[in-house]
């Protein structure tokens, strides 16, 4: 593996040093000067062999085990599933779907609300333009990385096994998965303002607290919104597959019914879904752009 490596590592540095070669031009004095190294195709290739060598193991691994013609074969079951739910569709079922509905709205809400509230002042911890050379921020993305890399499915996987089943574990895992998408979002977008005002203000002998208030809250303010609402429909999406591990929400009796194989009934629970989600992605979109 380490050989591999080497190898790697020495063919992109040969590539490197035959591109300065063609970023080099020759001034009418002699003296040469040399473009910054762009490393977009470096970046482009590394994307490249990463998504072939996952093919390889994942795809073409599959097409040997089952062979191309079962893939071919599987494809009408989707359709002759489709076929079934718009077939024995039932309407009466609705009733039953409604309060599960509800469940995986107030999840959603809840968890985006708690989790971008204290996604704020976190960000702010992150921000090396309002931390200055404190190592804090350093120490405040390490972590939030490692927060960001479980689902929100494992969460709720995690919170059960200490709080057992039921609402309140979605509610949970949408506030961690909300807390750490957001504070990255947030300091991101700090890092990146005009911190002119924060420095004269700071220089009055304001605290760094009062500067933030007057000076970056305004800039931000607006975005925070929106990064509030994006958030809100991915987790609207995913709260409805908490119910799989008994988090709440229409997961729960859409996992039923699809057991059961109860395909009318599915559909009414996923038209019922579909209509949500489309509603709040609108009303979304109308109020992010009002906020721009």
């Amino acid at each position: 593996m380490k050989t591999l490596c080497s190898k790697i590592s020495n063919l992109f540095k040969k590539l490197i040093d035959r591109n300065k070669r063609y970023r080099t031009s020759v001034l009418e004095d002699g003296s040469s000067i040399t473009r910054p190294f762009s490393y977009v195709i470096m970046v482009t290739s590394i994307i490249l062999i990463v998504f072939i060598y996952f093919w390889d193991m994942i795809v073409t691994d599959f097409f040997n085990k089952f062979g191309f013609q079962y893939f071919i074969s599987s494809i009408p079951n989707f359709f002759t599933i489709i076929q079934k739910m718009i077939a024995q569709i039932n309407w009466s079922y609705f009733d039953r779907v409604v309060s599960p509905l509800v469940d995986t709205i107030q999840i959603s809400v809840i968890g985006t609300l708690v989790g971008s509230i204290i996604a704020l002042p976190v960000a702010i911890l992150a921000s090396q333009n309002i931390m200055g050379k404190s190592q804090i921020p350093n120490i405040v993305k390490f972590l939030l990385s490692i927060i960001r890399t479980f689902p929100t499915l494992v969460y709720a996987l995690i919170f059960s096994f200490i709080f057992g089943f039921g609402t309140f574990i979605g509610v949970l895992a949408t506030v961690v998965f909300t807390f750490s998408i957001v504070t990255k979002m947030m300091y991101e977008i700090i890092e990146t303002i005009d911190m002119g005002a924060f420095i004269a203000i700071e220089a009055t002998g304001a605290t760094k607290l009062q500067a933030f208030r007057t000076a970056v809250i305004p800039q931000i303010i607006g975005r925070y919104y929106s990064v509030i609402l994006y958030n809100f429909e991915i987790n609207l999406r995913a709260s409805a597959i908490l119910g799989f591990v008994n988090a709440g929400g229409i997961g729960i009796i859409m996992n039923d019914q699809m057991a059961l194989m109860r395909y009318g009934n599915v559909a009414v629970i996923v038209l019922a879904l579909l209509v949500v989600v489309i509603l709040v992605q609108n009303l979304s979109e109308q109020l992010r752009r009002r906020l721009s």
